[in-house]
């Protein structure tokens, strides 16, 4: 097992300076209704999928979005890109020309113009192709239908230089899906999103499906576009190893809130959180030597629906209070760039990675 400087050594991002907010997520919010059985359906309650979440991304980092299955990582990155539409808040986009537009509020063709500027790396890349087309039809759809660009020849010279960036060959445009690998159909979706050459890119769980060996190749190529093209990710998974290797800054989301933010080496080394500490120690360690004491994390995530009191987390947490029981706590700054949603957070000193 490699010490810890080795570990940073191998990590394809390097500590920098991020740029200004590219985006600014506030107080935002997403609730689906529950209706009743019969003929009126009347609401009588609502999912709390999303609660108050804010955060910013700075031009050209990569902010990882982590958490349990159902804390709302896909329904924060769905209502960025407006695949679904919020309930409350404001997502500020800062495009290239400098104008800022509230992607909350736009409608259907205001967006549609937006959508060159931000694009999406799909989790399935089996699903999210379409069997009945060729890779020269997928990649080069956006550029006939958002880009405009409606010469054919040009758009198969646009796909060819695609697929020769993200490591294929610009033959391949001619094959379908099934020709391929799954690692192989995750390039050809990284480059359906570089096709209108975007600021931002929403990567949800892009290398969950992969092989592990496929897995580094797909982020060592991501890395090289980051720093190619001077892209911004949000990059949404649930593998800390993997956030840890990729990530600038890390929000963690427990039950439809951000539970604490922080730059990835403070997070792994100091989490402030119980939650964040208890996903800690869920990454598998190979030297015995090293494994922290395992804090046991006891319970079933709460309904969304019906949340707990106070703190969400509180249920489950070895070191609740009764204050944790009866207020919320709020999202404070405890140093530069940390955040944490926690009354004792100041007075714990949990163990990390």
């Amino acid at each position: 097992m490699s010490d810890k400087r080795t570990e940073q050594a191998s990590s394809p991002v390097s500590p920098r300076i991020s740029g200004p907010d590219i985006l600014r997520v506030e107080e935002l919010t997403k609730h689906f209704p529950i209706r009743s059985r019969g003929l009126r359906r009347k609401v009588i309650g609502h999912v709390r999928a999303l609660d108050d979440v804010s955060f910013s991304i700075r031009e050209g980092e990569t902010l990882g979005l982590v958490g349990e299955s159902g804390c709302g990582k896909t329904t924060t990155a769905r209502c960025i890109m407006r695949a679904m539409d919020p309930t409350g808040g404001r997502i500020l986009f800062t495009r290239r020309s400098g104008e800022i537009v509230d992607l909350a509020a736009l409608g259907g063709r205001e967006m549609f113009d937006v959508r060159a500027e931000i694009q999406m790396i799909f989790q399935d890349p089996y699903g999210s192709l379409n069997p009945r087309m060729n890779i020269l039809d997928i990649v080069g759809e956006s550029l006939l239908v958002i880009g405009g660009m409606k010469d054919r020849e040009q758009r198969s010279a646009r796909v060819g230089e695609l697929l020769e960036l993200v490591g294929l060959r610009a033959e391949y445009m001619r094959r379908f899906p099934h020709a391929f690998s799954g690692g192989q159909r995750q390039r050809v979706v990284i480059a359906r999103a570089l096709a209108l050459n975007p600021r931002l890119i929403i990567a949800d769980e892009p290398v969950s499906a992969l092989d592990v060996s496929v897995q580094a190749q797909v982020l060592n190529l991501m890395s090289d576009l980051r720093k190619k093209l001077n892209l911004t990710y949000l990059f949404v998974a649930h593998d800390l190893s993997v956030v840890r290797y990729f990530c600038d800054r890390v929000i963690v989301m427990y039950l439809g809130r951000v539970v604490e933010l922080a730059p990835v080496e403070s997070l792994f080394e100091h989490p402030l959180h119980p939650y964040t500490s208890a996903l800690m120690k869920a990454v598998p360690e190979a030297d015995p030597a090293r494994r922290a004491a395992m804090v046991p994390l006891e319970g079933e995530v709460p309904s969304p629906a019906n949340p707990p009191t106070g703190c969400h987390f509180h249920p489950r947490c070895p070191f609740a209070i009764e204050e944790c029981r009866t207020r919320m706590p709020d999202f404070e700054e405890v140093g530069e760039g940390r955040k944490v949603r926690c009354h004792r957070a100041a007075e714990l000193d949990l163990a990390g990675v």
